[in-house]
């Protein structure tokens, strides 16, 4: 049997990605994130947890409006990073890939270990360490393959376990529905305590990110004038409406404090909690949340691969990143580099520090991408646009609304997150420190 040849030569990508394919990898993304931290939101935000779930989703409806404009009107593998850097340069362009990339290796990294972390309801040594960093590793292993063999393979693969996820998700609803009311719901005092609001709101205004693998995929993409912004308005519809629904649920049953306090599984311990008497149905729900961490690691390697993969065509990081597999199209280098890096994360067996530093950078990325849309706008308005978001004119300057209110929440965003989680805002500049160094090595490697 022959090998495949390896060429340099090609570079494109294929363009095979449906509007299903693209809402796949969208909702898992982002429903990862927010299953995930949905214990530490719940910890911090107290009563006033579907109060902080709704207000953070406005985080990925404001980046969500902003990427369905860039996608359908610049169909451009590359995501966040490509259009900062077509509106505010090359630096900031890099600045923003190399944030972006932190947060896909986390992603990577907390999916795997949130994946093995709710299959212990099957196989309960799996959430003890070494365990869990060895199954980890397996993990990313096996998707790292899958992703080789090509983004179409990969994309189905993701459909196909997203219909296990939101039928786990449905039960979970529905019965836990008649429970509360069968029972009575427990209605919590709602006095209004601001630390809850606002050390919640430092949490799940981060806890929603994950649709960038939907503009990062926008080069793979059939139709992408069309199905860019119906995947990402679908996407921000169904992830708004589960997580209020589940974030409703815990405070009417009266499972906050036991989700609280199992921040590892929240949905996991949900489950159990309303679901004590049929424990075949509860481990369903458990091991359904599982694969769609499973999927978030999968979103994590093909966001990760795509952003260098277009950072080393554009010479900003060494063009051998960029290679793409001769027979299936695919940039595997990348692909394996992720791979690799985000094994680092897993070995300690520690998903606190991984939930803790995760979108500090998306959300510094975030605040750049309402700045490019602006001059998006006034730079580039012979384009034609398939999808636009409303806008007032200051001075002749056409302002997106999306971009007003987007400044103003990230910005606030970032507020909260250097007021509470401080030491982790050192974490993500150090990798940008990291990243200018190798930039500016780079940039002066081709002036010589």
């Amino acid at each position: 049997m022959s090998i495949p040849l390896m060429s340099e030569k090609a570079t494109w990508l294929k363009r095979d990605l449906s509007t299903p394919e693209l809402l796949a990898l969208g909702y898992s993304d982002v429903s990862s994130t927010y299953y995930f931290t949905l214990g530490i939101v719940a910890l911090n935000s107290g009563p006033l947890l579907p109060v902080t779930m709704l207000l953070g989703s406005l985080s990925l409806w404001l980046v969500g409006l902003a990427y369905a404009e860039f996608g359908s009107a610049i169909p451009r593998t590359g995501g966040a990073y490509y259009y900062i850097r077509r509106e505010l340069g090359n630096t900031l362009g890099f600045i923003a890939g190399w944030l972006l990339s932190f947060d896909q290796i986390l992603m990577i990294a907390y999916g795997a270990l949130g994946t093995v972390n709710y299959l212990s309801v099957v196989f309960p040594p799996a959430s003890r360490w070494p365990m869990n960093s060895v199954l980890s590793v397996l993990i990313i292993v096996i998707v790292m393959i899958i992703n080789i063999l090509g983004i179409k393979a990969s994309a189905r693969f993701n459909l196909s376990l997203l219909m296990i996820d939101l039928l786990g998700i449905m039960t979970l609803l529905v019965l836990g529905c008649y429970v509360v009311i069968s029972h009575g719901a427990i209605m919590p005092r709602l006095s209004f305590n601001p630390n809850y609001l606002t050390r919640g709101l430092a949490y799940s205004l981060r806890g929603y990110t994950g649709i960038d693998v939907i503009a990062q995929s926008t080069g793979e993409t059939m139709a992408p004038f069309i199905s860019v912004p119906r995947a990402i308005i679908s996407v921000s519809a169904l992830s708004t409406v589960v997580a209020l629904l589940l974030s409703l649920l815990m405070i009417l049953s009266g499972a906050l404090t036991i989700v609280s306090n199992n921040v590892g599984d929240p949905i996991g311990a949900l489950a159990k909690y309303l679901l004590h008497n049929n424990m075949y149905v509860s481990a369903y729900i458990s091991v359904s949340i599982a694969i769609v961490l499973l999927i978030s690691v999968n979103a994590g390697i093909v966001d990760f691969s795509r952003s260098i993969y277009v950072m080393g065509e554009d010479g900003l990081l060494p063009s051998r990143l960029s290679s793409i597999h001769g027979r299936y199209r695919t940039p595997y280098l990348a692909i394996i580099t992720s791979s690799l890096i985000a094994m680092l994360f897993v070995i300690p067996g520690s998903v606190e520090l991984i939930a803790d530093s995760y979108a500090i950078a998306s959300t510094i990325v975030y605040l750049m991408t309402m700045i490019a849309l602006i001059m998006f706008r006034n730079k580039e308005p012979y384009l034609m646009r398939y999808f636009k978001t409303r806008s007032i004119t200051i001075r002749r300057v056409e302002v997106p609304i999306v971009s007003i209110i987007g400044i103003i929440v990230y910005a606030f965003s970032i507020i909260l997150i250097a007021l509470f989680k401080s030491i982790y805002v050192l974490v993500v500049l150090s990798w940008l420190l990291i990243g200018i160094l190798l930039y500016l090595l780079s940039k002066s490697s081709r002036h010589t």
